[in-house]
């Protein structure tokens, strides 16, 4: 494993953790109940020299280790905040997929297999990969457990148009670029379930409703009928922040209910929902659900992808595209504007709209895509290698990054609160 050695490996993401494990050294600093050692400072010091693109050989380290220093405890500080906040947590679930993710990301850029992963890791650390992914869990799991409290304080944050304006003028010249852009317009028919679908459906959550008003456990009853992802996990959704969901029904409902209070079932565009309200906490709610989807049939889906691709067919300009909008599109936050998206970062497009456009150029119009209980086709009217971004065309782009400098700060002035309340000695 040459491209990226495994030592290397280590150093950019658990490497921390690794050689707390393994080495007994000095002990740097005390937060807390925690602990740094002088060999995760040396650690991290080459992580973020190498983040720089600076080799540790051709620079004088000693002078950086004290804010490389300063970083960790931070990071320390953080994690105890985390650890206390109740309503801040990380499933086991989540852990294992962002591990999964890793491996899988190492596999691929070092052309790796499991096997030949595991002799590397015994090669180079003296460590079996089952060995490897215990100890890599707990730093997965407090980096997850970091990056909750960051985005807690990023969902209450909101950002206006002044905000915006300022961030953009201060940071423009320094700005990356979007790079590969494409400009899209679109065409969404909406594909509604036949009344049949939604009474089998809603018998299903009334039953399940009166099962639970007898008594039935409800991680039991979601791990037994829910058909989303979390069923398995007991129909756990962790901690939500308010003003994070995109469904406003879901969210009211989520928040009116008071902890150990079950809902009644209700209908999103989604389908029929039951929730378990399990904490609540400011801005944030814990909550368990049971959902039972309300989908189309395969016959109406075959009709409205049919159409789609008839008006696709028939579309040989852009002028015939936006006709079409007018006449048959149901989305009414593009249809107002002739279907026209603007411009976005190819990067930005979620994968399955990435993949069906492609390399296509202007005039392309995609194949039918699904979007919850819509059918869309998507129109390529122009494409460029590199854009700046603009305060026109990446206004929300640009709201976005304003709302990360913004909470960022925030978080700077929180740590160092919280810094004073937790106590620290520094031995070097």
């Amino acid at each position: 494993m040459r491209k990226t050695s495994m030592a290397g490996f280590l150093l950019l993401t658990l490497s921390i953790v690794l050689s707390a494990e393994t080495r007994l050294d000095g002990i740097a600093a005390v937060i807390g109940d925690e602990i740094i050692l002088q060999s995760e400072i040396d650690a991290y010091s080459i992580m973020r020299l190498n983040g720089l693109g600076l080799n540790k050989d051709s620079v004088d380290i000693a002078p950086l280790r004290k804010g490389f220093l300063n970083e960790l405890i931070d990071g320390k500080v953080l994690l105890a905040h985390a650890k206390q906040d109740s309503t801040i947590s990380v499933t086991d679930q989540e852990v294992e997929n962002a591990l999964n993710n890793h491996i899988t990301m190492m596999l691929q850029q070092n052309n790796l297999t499991m096997d030949s992963l595991d002799s590397v890791l015994r090669r180079e650390q003296n460590l079996s990969l089952v060995k490897f992914k215990s100890e890599a869990r707990k730093a997965i799991r407090e980096q997850l457990l970091k990056q909750k409290v960051h985005q807690s304080y990023l969902y209450s944050l909101k950002v206006s148009r002044k905000d915006v304006e300022q961030f953009y003028n201060e940071y423009k010249d320094s700005l990356p670029v979007a790079g590969e852009s494409i400009c899209l317009s679109k065409l969404s028919i909406k594909v509604s379930p036949h009344d049949s679908v939604r009474q089998a459906a809603f018998a299903r959550i009334k039953s399940i409703k009166q099962r639970l008003d007898n008594g039935a456990d409800f991680a039991e009853m979601a791990k037994m009928f829910s058909e989303s992802p979390e069923g398995k996990d007991g129909g756990d959704l962790g901690f939500i922040g308010k003003g994070s969901l995109g469904e406003l029904v879901f969210e009211e409902k989520a928040f009116s209910l008071t902890p150990g209070q079950i809902s009644e079932p209700f209908e999103t565009r989604l389908g029929f929902h039951i929730l378990n309200s399990l904490a609540k906490k400011d801005q944030n709610v814990h909550l368990r659900q049971i959902y039972i989807k309300v989908a189309p049939t395969e016959k109406q889906i075959q009709t409205v992808t049919s159409r789609l691709d008839s008006i696709r067919t028939n579309c040989n300009s852009k002028d015939a595209f936006e006709k079409s909008v007018k006449a048959y599109s149901d989305d009414a936050a593009t249809k107002s504007n002739n279907g026209s998206l603007g411009w976005m970062s190819l990067l930005e497009l979620p994968a399955a709209l990435r993949t069906a456009i492609d390399t296509s150029g202007s005039g392309f119009i995609s194949a039918p895509l699904q979007e919850d209980n819509s059918w869309s086709i998507y129109r390529v009217d122009d494409r460029v290698k590199n854009r700046s971004l603009t305060l026109e065309h990446d206004y929300l782009i640009l709201a976005q990054k304003t709302k990360d400098i913004l909470a960022q700060k925030k978080l700077i002035d929180l740590v160092s609160e919280w810094r004073k309340q937790i106590f620290l000695d520094i031995r070097i």
